[in-house]
C-alpha cells in the first residue's frame, strides 16, 4: 500500500517545481514587459535591473534592439520552458489554490526579508512624481524575475554542477558554496549601476544568501515573488 502524503508535503513538493514557478511568474513577466514598452518606449533597456544587464549585452551582440521583439522573445521562452517542464515532470493538472498559497507564502518571506535587511542599512531612494513611482514598481517586478533567474536559477544551478560533478564535493558543501558565491556575484553586479558602499554591499550579500537559500528550499517562483515583495516594500517605505 503506497504511503499517504500529507497535503502540506504535496504543496511543498509541487510548488517547488519549474512549471509551477513559471506559471506563477508568467503574469508578472507579462506585466513587466508591457510596462517597459509603455514607460520606456523611447529607449532600449533604460533603467532596467542588474539581471538584465547580461541580457542587454546578449541581445545587442546579435543586433537585436527592438523592445517589442525582446519582450516577445522573453515571454516565448518562459512559455516554452513552462510547457516543457510540465511534460517532463508529468503532473496531473494544475491546482489553482497552490498558486494562491505560493503568493501568500512569498508575501510572508518578502516581509521577513525586508525586516532582516533593514538591520544593515536603509537604501536611499527619492521618488517624487507619480510617474516615477509607477516606473519603480515596474522595475521592482522585473528585478525579482530576472535577478532570481540569473543569480539564483542559472548561477546556483551552474555552480552546483561544477562543484558536484567537476570537483566531486559533497552535496551540502556544494550548495553552501554555490549560494555564498552567487550572493557575492549578485552584490558585485549592482556596483555596475551604483557607487560602492560597504553597508549596502553587505546588505546585498546577506540578501543574496537568504534568497539563495529560499530558492534552494522553495524554488524559483517563490524566491522571485519574495524578491518582488521585498522591492515593493523598499519603495513603499520611501513614499
Amino acid at each position: 500500500m503506497p504511503k499517504k502524503v500529507s497535503p502540506l508535503r504535496q504543496y511543498l513538493h509541487s510548488s517547488q517545481t519549474i512549471h509551477y514557478s513559471l506559471i506563477l511568474t508568467l503574469p508578472a513577466l507579462a506585466i513587466y514587459e508591457l510596462g517597459v514598452l509603455i514607460l520606456f518606449r523611447d529607449s532600449f533597456f533604460e533603467l532596467r535591473n542588474t539581471g538584465e544587464v547580461l541580457l542587454r549585452s546578449l541581445f545587442e551582440s546579435i543586433g537585436l534592439r527592438n523592445p517589442l521583439a525582446v519582450s516577445l522573445i522573453l515571454l516565448a521562452i518562459f512559455l516554452i520552458v513552462m510547457v516543457r517542464g510540465y511534460k517532463i515532470e508529468k503532473k496531473q493538472g494544475i491546482k489553482a489554490d497552490y498558486i494562491i498559497y505560493m503568493l501568500l507564502e512569498s508575501m510572508f518571506w518578502g516581509f521577513l526579508l525586508f525586516m532582516a535587511l533593514q538591520m544593515f542599512t536603509r537604501l536611499p531612494l527619492q521618488v517624487y512624481s507619480f510617474e516615477d513611482k509607477i516606473s519603480n514598481i515596474n522595475l521592482a517586478i522585473g528585478a525579482g524575475i530576472f535577478e532570481e533567474l540569473i543569480f539564483r536559477l542559472v548561477i546556483i544551478g551552474a555552480m552546483m554542477v561544477i562543484f558536484t560533478r567537476g570537483l566531486n564535493l559533497v552535496h551540502h558543501w556544494s550548495i553552501i558554496l554555490a549560494i555564498l558565491l552567487s550572493a557575492i556575484v549578485f552584490a558585485a553586479f549592482h556596483l555596475l549601476m551604483e557607487p560602492y558602499s560597504f553597508p549596502v554591499f553587505m546588505q546585498r550579500v546577506v540578501g543574496g544568501i537568504l534568497l539563495g537559500s529560499l530558492f534552494y528550499q522553495r524554488g524559483y517562483g517563490v524566491s522571485a515573488y519574495t524578491h518582488i515583495i521585498y522591492n515593493i516594500l523598499i519603495l513603499a517605505e520611501s513614499w
